[in-house]
């Protein structure tokens, strides 16, 4: 009976560690397609946000990155989950909703060997993957170039996805973001992105303004 209450409780946490990871996806939607190209060049596409959970006064962070279109569109999301005096830590792994779930989800670093996860919960926007990892695939993550997403889709052909390590041991060695200061700090990216935008389309109107006046 307890064997079976501690299997119960590790889903639940699995769950719960989760949907957390879900809850970030919105803070973090900011960031586009291609994160790196989306930030300033010396900016890494990964985020370290760090927060108390009130009910244990403990210290979680989460080092995380998007993947998405250039509409928006998730495509992948992942986030290593950390709980302060703990030694276990976790990387969840969200992939788009239409996946085939028994063979469940691989990772690797570069072209090292893959890790096989099973999918322990779908949302209508995506489907999660846990994995248990430890202090040598941090070392791994630290040493990479690319960490390699790979999952079947509905017609049983592989997808894969890479999201880049470029910048991921500094963000990692951080100290880490409030929610709050995250949000502030997207707010200003988004600021500086739709500034660009507007210089480049008054730059095309002068270019075409000039182009007219030459005829």
């Amino acid at each position: 009976m307890a064997n079976r209450y501690s299997r119960v409780r590790a889903v639940a946490q699995g769950a719960s560690a989760a949907l957390a990871v879900l809850s970030l996806t919105s803070i973090a939607s900011a960031q586009t397609a291609d994160t790196s190209a989306a930030q300033p060049e010396a900016e890494s596409a990964w985020t370290k946000v760090c927060n108390t959970d009130p009910k244990s006064q403990k210290k979680i962070c989460m080092t995380l990155q998007n993947k998405a279109t250039d509409t928006g569109q998730l495509l992948a999301q992942v986030a290593i989950r950390e709980i302060e005096g703990e030694d276990r830590k976790s990387m969840a792994v969200i992939v788009p909703p239409g996946m085939l779930l028994q063979p469940g989800l691989r990772v690797q670093i570069d072209g090292g060997q893959q890790k096989a996860g099973k999918y322990n919960i779908c949302f209508s926007n995506g489907c999660v993957s846990e994995f248990l990892i430890d202090d040598a695939f941090i070392s791994a993550l630290k040493k990479g170039n690319n960490l390699v997403l790979t999952t079947l889709n509905q017609q049983n052909k592989p997808v894969q996805l890479e999201l880049t390590l470029i910048g991921f041991t500094k963000v990692y060695e951080s100290a880490g973001l409030s929610p709050q200061d995250l949000q502030a700090k997207q707010k200003k990216l988004q600021q500086e992105l739709q500034k660009r935008a507007e210089n480049a389309r008054k730059k095309l109107i002068e270019q075409q303004k000039k182009a007219t006046e030459s005829e």
